[in-house]
């Protein structure tokens, strides 16, 4: 993220940024006012001066902006300009927070964390439930998961191997003794070493945090099978697979499970197309994963939630997927989302075959027609069927049209690379010279492609 203001601007800006009072603070308040919940505000004489002290309870609730506190969103994503400084600073924030929330729990005091980008209108009931439950006493382990020790990355690992390599020597020492936990407790500063030379893998100035790590650490390997275990190592942290989940779901980085994967084995001409790029779908494990593009999707996160709405509908799943495309058409689809969408159920790849060869949808992947997609991608043309008489055609034979023709429309010679937002020719459909009800066959020698303009044309006129 590029600052977009000069330095003297931005001095300007942050002049002015509150420290109290906030909008989201406001908002809060007014939740919990709303909800029964009386509080103080910013008392002195606890730890971090708390947002919201709520005696009764014991509690207190830190309101966190979310780039200044460095949150896993969108909202907390770093600037890249004057990288060293906003490093340093929101570093600082984050480690004077854990500080803060530690002494406050040494006192007897629970601490609940809220992030700006928790208070949109449309979380406020999840946020109304959550808050219930922390006062009532009932998410102790999401409050202790969050203290859970950090990697601690350093800028030389060689004195991280070093430090290790001491401690696995001494304790030779430990193991002849019988006390299995004066064992275990020995451990411990070697597993912690471990896990601090793995995050140290990569330098700091490339990757601040355990999410960075993660794509950087795939970025240097798109399109390869990557173990779960290896993001574990690089990231440094316990709870990698959410910060893989984030990286999809929030930062729009198509990364493939090995799920998604096993589910799109069922059609054979995509696995023939991902085996060229060296992955065999069938073989790939849970627990892997694949960087499919080293592009970020910059609309992801709001297809995301669109998709989370749809797929709490209680319809089927083919009507979810087409649903999910016609509000996306023209947009490339991962199959990731589809996954998702299904409920990772094993019919979706079935069903999307099921919509485009049984009932017209034009939804086409890189072996149907399209070899400009990547792989596991797929796009809805446009919202419309194909008329009744030329759907159920098989793909093999489709694609056999499609190249007789050159992907070019036999009537006009209009081709995807004269597509334009001011003409209305947007793709190429098959027609059937005999109709069905005439006797004609689904076959390569009875069908022709046309754009979709001459297609109406020849309806139209029939």
């Amino acid at each position: 993220m590029t600052d977009v203001f000069d330095p003297i601007k931005r001095s300007q800006i942050m002049a002015h940024v509150r420290t109290k009072n906030t909008a989201p603070e406001v908002k809060l308040r007014s939740i919990l006012h709303r909800n029964g919940f009386r509080f103080r505000l910013n008392r002195k004489d606890l730890p971090g001066k708390p947002d919201i002290v709520l005696p009764k309870y014991k509690a207190v609730i830190f309101v966190h902006g979310c780039f200044w506190h460095g949150h896993a969103c969108p909202r907390g994503q770093r600037p890249q300009t004057n990288m060293e400084f906003w490093n340093k600073k929101i570093n600082k924030n984050i480690e004077r927070d854990k500080s803060d929330i530690i002494r406050l729990r040494e006192l007897g005091w629970r601490a609940l964390v809220i992030w700006e980008c928790e208070l949109k209108k449309q979380n406020q009931n999840a946020l109304v439930l959550r808050l219930k439950n922390f006062l009532a006493g009932k998410n102790n382990e999401k409050e202790s998961d969050d203290m859970a020790r950090r990697s601690r990355p350093n800028d030389i690992p060689e004195k991280l191997r070093q430090s290790l390599i001491e401690l696995l020597t001494n304790f030779s020492e430990e193991l002849k003794k019988s006390n299995l936990r004066s064992k275990v407790v020995a451990l411990v500063p070697a597993f912690h070493t471990l896990r601090d030379l793995g995050s140290s893998l990569i330098p700091k100035s490339q990757a601040i945090s355990a999410r960075d790590r993660i794509i950087s650490y795939l970025k240097q390997y798109p399109r390869t099978v990557i173990d779960g275990d290896e993001l574990m190592v690089v990231s440094g942290i316990n709870e990698w697979a959410r910060r893989v989940r984030e990286l999809r779901v929030q930062f729009g980085w198509w990364i493939y499970s090995g799920v998604t994967f096993n589910q799109m084995a069922q059609n054979s001409d995509d696995v023939a197309s991902f085996k060229e790029m060296g992955v065999d779908p069938s073989k790939v494990r849970p627990d892997q994963y694949v960087l499919m593009r080293t592009e970020q999707d910059r609309d992801a996160a709001h297809r995301w939630n669109v998709l989370n709405e749809i797929r709490k509908k209680k319809i089927a799943v083919k009507d979810k997927i087409i649903e999910y495309l016609r509000k996306n058409v023209g947009v490339q689809v991962t199959g990731e989302e589809l996954n998702y969408l299904a409920g990772d159920t094993k019919e979706w790849a079935r069903r999307i075959r099921e919509l485009r060869t049984e009932e017209g949808w034009p939804i086409v992947t890189k072996n149907t027609g399209r070899s400009d997609l990547p792989v596991g991608v797929y796009l809805l043309e446009e919202d419309r069927q194909a008329y009744e008489h030329d759907r159920k055609i098989p793909d093999p034979v489709r694609v056999a049209v499609l190249e007789r023709d050159h992907f070019k429309c036999v009537e006009c010679g209009w081709d995807r690379t004269m597509i334009s937002r001011e003409d209305p020719r947007k793709m190429l459909e098959l027609h059937h010279k005999q109709y069905h009800k005439n006797g004609g066959d689904n076959t390569k020698e009875n069908l022709i492609t046309l754009c979709n303009v001459c297609h109406d044309d020849v309806h139209r006129h029939s």
